[in-house]
């Protein structure tokens, strides 16, 4: 049913294939706290909580100022007329309120999704202080908003200090924005080098030594053949510095004492 839904919804936002990654690395590791910022008609959302409710555990917040029920409103029309015609679900209105709890309700995801509705400014710092996440230690991170360099810094400056030892950050379309491609990458290499950029500092409100003395970043862009703009996300996979993979499983070859443990390295 969700397949047949993200069919008839997806069009022109890129991650109709990408959700299934998602719904895919939330069933592998079992996130207890998931951020999405960008929501827009809410595929990658549905998948993720569809995830969290096979595991049984986790909550995601969808964040989104719901302005494209507004801005694209034959838009919204015409995915609202396509769900019906599918026989998937019929709505009585079109604004993001009833579509985002209709189609929630249709899946049985209450329990397992919540969505924010805010305007999201990565330029305050403590922007997301009083969020109903805020304080929480994050296990995966779903940026679909904005990828340029900046607001790469300015996202990694509010979340890298919430982020669990063992966690993902998702930026979506950075990949294939050669300027952003080119900024993980020196990023990355300095973070993992045990520096802390000047510049990832000045977007952040704690200071980040401690960070990066116990972290690693693993950068992976993941990249799709598709002729469109929006074809790519950048996977940053932080893991603490330690010679065991992670998120930790059971591992061959060592004792169960080692493999159970529960620091963060």
């Amino acid at each position: 049913m969700l397949l047949r839904l993200t069919d008839a919804v997806e069009v022109g936002f890129g991650t109709e294939d990408f959700s299934l990654f998602l719904h895919s690395v939330v069933r592998m590791h079992t996130p207890e706290t998931v951020v999405e910022l960008g929501t827009a008609l809410g595929m990658s959302a549905f998948w993720i909580a569809l995830a969290l409710k096979m595991n049984q555990k986790g909550h995601l917040w969808a964040v989104d100022n719901f302005e494209l029920f507004e801005t694209k409103k034959s838009l919204v029309e015409e995915t609202v007329v396509r769900l019906r015609e599918a026989d998937i679900i019929s709505l009585e209105t079109s604004t993001a309120e009833e579509y985002y709890s209709r189609i929630s309700r249709l899946f049985e995801l209450d329990q397992y999704l919540t969505f924010v509705r805010s305007q999201i400014a990565l330029n305050e710092i403590g922007h997301f202080n009083n969020y109903p996440f805020a304080g929480k230690a994050i296990d995966l991170l779903f940026s679909d908003f904005e990828h340029g360099g900046l607001s790469i810094m300015a996202l990694l400056g509010h979340f890298l200090p919430w982020m669990s030892p063992s966690s993902s950050i998702f930026i979506h379309s950075a990949s294939t924005s050669w300027p952003s491609y080119l900024l993980l990458e020196q990023l990355v290499s300095q973070v993992n080098a045990g520096k802390t950029p000047q510049l990832l500092q000045d977007f952040c409100s704690v200071d980040l030594s401690e960070f990066v003395r116990r972290r690693r970043i693993v950068l992976v862009h993941l990249t799709e053949c598709k002729d469109r703009n929006q074809n790519s996300a950048a996977w940053l996979k932080i893991e603490p510095v330690d010679v065991l993979p992670y998120p930790q499983s059971r591992m061959r070859g060592m004792s169960q004492k080692v493999v159970r443990r529960t620091g963060d390295g």
